[in-house]
């Protein structure tokens, strides 16, 4: 894997979550993206909405979300 492959730096059980975070990092102007695998519903443990972010970014991704409370991994 690359160095510069995308990081989670979170994981919500919700999709809507997921998206939440996604704007408080693009208000912090951090590129990001959702991957979601929920079938439009229900996100399993095993399929959780996930927050990418480039390595980077990771630190400030981080204590943004942290700020926010929006901060699960």
């Amino acid at each position: 894997m690359s160095s510069d492959a995308p990081v989670t730096v979170a994981r919500f059980t919700w999709r809507h979550e997921a998206e939440f975070a996604g704007g408080y990092l693009a208000d912090a102007g951090i590129p990001h993206s959702v991957l979601v695998d929920d079938h439009g519903g229900h996100v399993t443990m095993n399929n959780s909405a996930r927050v990418l972010v480039n390595p980077s970014d990771m630190e400030k991704a981080r204590e943004v979300l942290r700020t926010a409370g929006l901060e699960h991994t």
